[in-house]
């Protein structure tokens, strides 16, 4: 039988990253997390602007269903990306945390904290809930308490 080489990985693959590798890599992980959150903002700001913000007395309860149904698709996908994203961003600052160990004063002194995933799904389903209860909140007003939303055009013809 042949030998089988050994591998030489360290049992701490991380240990061979320098701290500047370590934080580059945490800042570009940092900064597509923001991103990810300036793009939900922007979309539900954009949605409630939309649903909010002008006379939808014209539009059907359908098309208040259909912009609710696909926020929460949006924001669903949104949050499980953004979760996703922060264990990673977890990960990557106790790479940081680790080479510090190793560097010198200066970089022993950097302090890297991350925001818990649970806090962070938490939060983003508070605003995700606000979205959809102004949603809700503005058909009632505009056509539910007032019966003004028009019918649907009947399809049938008799």
């Amino acid at each position: 039988m042949a030998d089988e080489p050994a591998t030489t990985e360290p049992k701490d693959a991380i240990s061979d990253v320098s701290l500047k590798e370590a934080f580059d890599i945490y800042q570009k992980q940092s900064d597509n997390l923001h991103k990810l959150w300036t793009y939900f903002q922007a979309v539900s700001l954009a949605v409630l602007g939309y649903t909010v913000g002008a006379e939808k007395a014209h539009w059907f309860t359908s098309t208040y269903v259909l912009i609710f149904l696909s926020y929460l698709f949006f924001a669903v996908a949104n949050q499980w990306i953004i979760v996703l994203s922060q264990k990673e961003l977890k990960q990557f600052s106790d790479a940081v945390k680790l080479a510090t160990k190793s560097s010198g004063p200066v970089g022993k002194k950097l302090v890297v904290r991350t925001v818990s995933p649970c806090c962070i799904r938490v939060f983003h389903s508070i605003s995700i809930a606000v979205v959809l209860a102004a949603i809700a909140a503005t058909w009632y007003v505009k056509c539910s308490a007032s019966l003004e939303c028009p019918k649907p055009p009947d399809t049938e013809q008799h």
